[in-house]
């Protein structure tokens, strides 16, 4: 910044004086944090700033004025003559105030020293009311002269000085405990549901969908608008879709300390959604789920819930459910991959609730939604089958009988 243009910024800022007058900037944010001798500051302007408000107080004077930011949104302007506040307290600590705003952070300011400038950041009066750090008193040898957020110490053989914040960088807060279980479910460590002294969630759930690699044998997650293949041949692919809470933080209402060494207490906890073991005790219990195929290709919008019994078979696509979990199979159908089709499909899966088991199985409820089809729905997931990929090219040469034709 160079020191006509700060200038020019501060004689065409008017400032108006007040005396003995208590003058409030509601558009003030920063403050110089130790305002006290001469020098000048720099910050940037808050987005959307046309203007930015300054307000200096010193000796029962108040003055006031207005900067406009220039082209890469700076202000800046020099704290000299009668913005050059001298002023302290019966203690030694600096008396007058400067406030500017709307600034963003990072901003900046700087004091004449006599062999130096003392440099020091411009500081959030959102944190000005933070307990501030204790400062080491060096004796004679240094003068402490306080501000707010930070202090101007000076040499006093040479005069050189520094500005030390006494607002310091808190470390972050730690993160609350979640409510839900302590334990293995072991004999040794058997489980117990945390309810006290810890965060409780929003009551909400997410359908877990999962499938087994044919090769590894693990059990792999099938995220919710993802994708699978469907089989080219005999075979199919199986997925098991179950309700579990969202990791947010709830307990159970009802525990069982003797049952399986209090297993209960995991009722709905995500963490067992890929434990093998655990995944059937553990699940969110009362749910009902159905099943639809959507696709471009046959029977588009098709629903596989016929006969509401909690089965049905649509485009190679079956299910049923049992042990408030659902089972999907997807086999071949011709219909949608062949030599002559090509065509993916969606299914969508929901899980619906009854109130009371909504209510008396964890806390917080489990959260339905009332304005759904169907009404009661607490979760919900969809993923794409895809055709192999030699379904869209199959029946054609991948190499023709005269791969360099000279005609």
């Amino acid at each position: 910044m160079k020191r006509f243009l700060i200038i020019a910024l501060l004689i065409g800022a008017i400032p108006a004086v007040a005396f003995g007058q208590n003058v409030s900037c509601d558009d003030c944010t920063h403050e110089v944090s130790v305002y006290y001798g001469e020098g000048g500051f720099i910050a940037t302007a808050a987005e959307d700033a046309e203007m930015v408000t300054w307000v200096a107080s010193c000796d029962g004077v108040t003055r006031t004025g207005e900067l406009e930011p220039n082209d890469d949104g700076m202000v800046s302007a020099l704290l000299m003559g009668d913005l050059a506040c001298m002023s302290t307290d019966k203690d030694g600590n600096a008396d007058g105030s400067f406030e500017v705003g709307p600034v963003m952070d990072g901003g900046w300011y700087w004091l004449t020293m006599d062999d130096n400038s003392a440099v020091g950041g411009l500081v959030s009066m959102d944190v000005l009311d933070n307990d501030p750090a204790d400062i080491t008193d060096a004796g004679d040898s240094v003068t402490m002269t306080m501000g707010s957020g930070a202090v101007l110490l000076k040499e006093t053989a040479t005069g050189r000085g520094g500005i030390r914040p006494t607002i310091l960088p808190e470390p972050p807060a730690k993160a609350a405990t979640r409510c839900g279980y302590t334990g293995s479910a072991t004999a040794t460590s058997p489980a117990v549901p945390v309810k006290t002294g810890c965060m409780l969630g929003d009551g909400k759930t997410i359908l877990l969908t999962t499938s087994t690699n044919a090769i590894t044998g693990a059990t792999v997650r099938i995220m919710d608008k993802g994708s699978i293949t469907r089989p080219s041949g005999t075979g199919s692919v199986t997925l098991v879709g179950d309700l579990w809470g969202n990791g947010s933080g709830h307990y159970v209402t009802t525990h069982d300390a003797d049952t399986a060494n209090g297993i209960s207490a995991m009722r709905g906890q995500p963490a067992l959604g890929m434990v093998a073991a655990a995944r059937a005790g553990t699940r969110l219990q009362g749910v009902t789920y159905a099943v639809n195929l959507s696709t471009g290709g046959p029977g588009a919008g098709t629903s596989i819930t016929a006969g509401g019994d909690g089965s049905g078979t649509a485009g190679g696509v079956s299910w049923t459910e049992a042990e408030n979990a659902v089972t999907i199979s997807v086999g071949a159908n011709a219909a949608y991959c062949s030599k002559d089709n090509n065509h993916s499909a969606t299914v969508s899966v929901t899980a619906t609730m009854a109130t009371a088991t909504s209510a008396d199985q964890v806390v917080p409820s489990i959260v339905r939604s009332t304005t759904s089809t169907p009404e009661g729905m607490v979760g919900s997931t969809s993923f794409t089958v895809n055709c192999p990929a030699a379904s869209a090219n199959r029946g054609q040469e991948l190499v023709p009988e005269n791969p360099f034709p000279t005609e």
